[in-house]
């Protein structure tokens, strides 16, 4: 019999960062929408237990304990790079794992503005390193760089979200390509297409960039003509 112990996600969360979920229905959202994902993907094993009371029996979705560590850095992460299928990509495939974790060291440590928000500390530095490392993200935790656990996810900044979406917007002005990755990163692949066609640049980071959307946006029109095809 599996007697290892069981957690809700409200309890793993008050256990991993002392955070009340009840108090932050955006956060508990947003950990809720992860675990789901994460969960398809079986890098999380939430189950539906059933509990048996003296009125009687209920069933409420559990974790188990061996699961905390990756809850952990899921939720790290997601502070980060946002979407959940970003996250599930960061600890199945090692080579998008790196081109990740590239794009994340250009845009939160080489630009003035990240420093004027105080985003650049010692655990941030620490966790991007990890990232580039071949380290078991199901075994080994992440440093949390976000001081007093105040998660992007919980809804409190200007931007919300992730931090990299909030660096994206603060810079957006500055150039096209900024603004290409803003558009990009706020999920409005349209107007990153718009952008991506002009930009002209020999930045590494931005080319990757200007790839992906024009990939992406290629790849959502002839889905959408796929559609039409068949109405």
């Amino acid at each position: 019999m599996d007697t290892e112990c069981r957690l809700t996600e409200a309890q793993a969360v008050q256990q991993l960062f002392g955070i009340a979920l009840s108090k932050h229905p955006v956060l508990r959202h947003s950990v809720s929408t992860l675990v789901t994902a994460l969960t398809k993907d079986k890098v999380l094993h939430l189950q539906k237990v059933k509990e048996f009371h003296t009125t009687g029996s209920r069933s409420r979705k559990t974790l188990p304990a061996s699961d905390l560590t990756t809850l952990s850095n899921a939720i790290i992460l997601q502070g980060i790079f946002g979407e959940p299928k970003i996250v599930r990509s960061l600890f199945t495939d090692p080579a998008t794992r790196s081109g990740h974790a590239d794009r994340a060291r250009s845009l939160l440590l080489e630009r003035q503005s990240v420093a004027s928000v105080g985003l650049i500390n010692q655990e941030l530095l620490r966790l991007l390193s990890m990232l580039d490392s071949p380290d078991d993200l199901r075994q080994k935790r992440l440093p949390n760089p976000f001081d007093n656990n105040v998660f992007p996810q919980m809804g409190l900044s200007d931007y919300g979200g992730n931090l990299l979406r909030a660096l994206a917007c603060q810079t957006a002005s500055l150039s096209l390509g900024d603004s290409m990755m803003a558009y990009y990163l706020k999920g409005e692949l349209e107007q990153a297409y718009l952008a991506a066609s002009e930009l002209q640049t020999e930045n590494v980071i931005l080319l990757q960039y200007q790839r992906v959307i024009l990939r992406d946006y290629r790849e959502a029109q002839a889905f959408d003509e796929l559609l039409d095809a068949w109405r």
